[in-house]
């Protein structure tokens, strides 16, 4: 999600998807760091229009039982029984069951068939995840964990926090991410194993908001592009989850993603910076917040005007509220 305080603030097939990036890396056509993905990608890249019956629902309230296009649902909230994540050095942690436990599956088995697509956070820290010890600084206490305006811990890779209860932004700058990385890859291994279509990985852009680390633009485009990198990897989608609010950036990420997932850009008057991506015929699933747009409909006229797939959800995004805007 974007940080709370704002501004200063077809299905896919695992084993076709394995195949084909195997013979991309044979013949010398795998993407590279910086390169845009395949021309025929194995895994989910809807166009602009192509998906207009959707939702984003990151907590409880859940609601699944609309026969949607796609689903965008907390990773950990969707762990079945007996999930875990596992690390180079042995070290294994269990990962509880979800309130959502077994309805990837179950969503599957749908016809049509919805895409499931799953939330994680990559640049930020969370407290009370199951892995929260794998990240530098990290402490049993959260209030442990200095916040602003104390600078953070010798050797933590844990900023300030987020806005959001438990969340902190990570330093996600290049001599300090390799700190927390495979904490992060870690996730998009479970992702795969439980049968997630793609990822919408979150908190990626502490510019413009204050992580506590001064971070160099050039960094977070790096991050950006390993995020995406690391996601394709395993076959899975990826969107690019805000950044939009840096003049430019999403005409520098488009080739590295496979669609976008901008908050909030009509309330800050950000729309037009994703015309990248409809042009690239990548869709972008945009998203307001009622509480923050006077007027619902005409907040879905400029998302329809930018050729954006939007909708209007409560912050943060429940199955209790939806408005389609398409």
């Amino acid at each position: 999600m974007r940080a709370a305080s704002h501004r200063p603030r077809h299905a896919v097939n695992r084993v076709s998807a394995v195949l084909l990036l195997l013979a991309a890396a044979l013949t010398g056509c795998a993407e590279k760091p910086g390169q845009g993905p395949p021309a025929d990608p194995a895994w989910w890249a809807p166009a602009p229009g192509e998906i207009t019956d959707w939702d984003w629902q990151i907590t409880e309230p859940y609601d699944l039982s609309a026969p949607r296009q796609m689903y965008d649902i907390d990773l950990f909230d969707l762990a079945p029984e007996g999930a875990q994540l596992k690390y180079a050095d042995g070290d294994v942690i269990d990962v509880p069951a979800g309130p959502l436990a077994g309805k990837i599956d179950e969503l599957h088995a749908r016809r049509p068939r919805p895409v499931v697509i799953c939330y994680v956070d990559t640049g930020a820290y969370e407290h009370y995840r199951p892995d929260a010890s794998r990240f530098p600084g990290h402490e049993k206490r959260k209030d442990a964990v200095p916040n602003r305006p104390h600078a953070p811990a010798e050797g933590s890779v844990i900023g300030w926090d987020t806005g959001w209860a438990g969340e902190r932004w990570l330093d996600i700058r290049e001599g300090s991410r390799d700190a927390f990385a495979e904490a992060v890859w870690a996730r998009f291994d479970l992702a795969e194993r439980m049968g997630c279509d793609g990822v919408e990985p979150d908190q990626n852009n502490p510019r413009g908001n204050d992580p506590g680390f001064r971070i160099p633009l050039a960094d977070q485009l790096s991050w950006y592009r390993e995020v995406a990198r690391q996601a394709h990897a395993r076959g899975l989608s990826v969107g690019m989850k805000n950044g939009h609010n840096e003049p430019g950036t999403a005409a520098r990420l488009v080739d590295s993603f496979d669609w976008a997932l901008p908050e909030e850009c009509v309330e800050f008057a950000e729309c037009g910076e994703l015309k990248a991506f409809v042009a690239a015929g990548k869709a972008v699933f945009a998203v307001d917040y009622r509480k923050s747009v006077a007027d619902p409909a005409k907040a879905c006229r400029t998302h329809r005007r930018h050729g954006l797939d939007g909708l209007i959800k409560d912050e943060p995004p429940t199955g209790a509220y939806r408005k389609a805007c398409r």
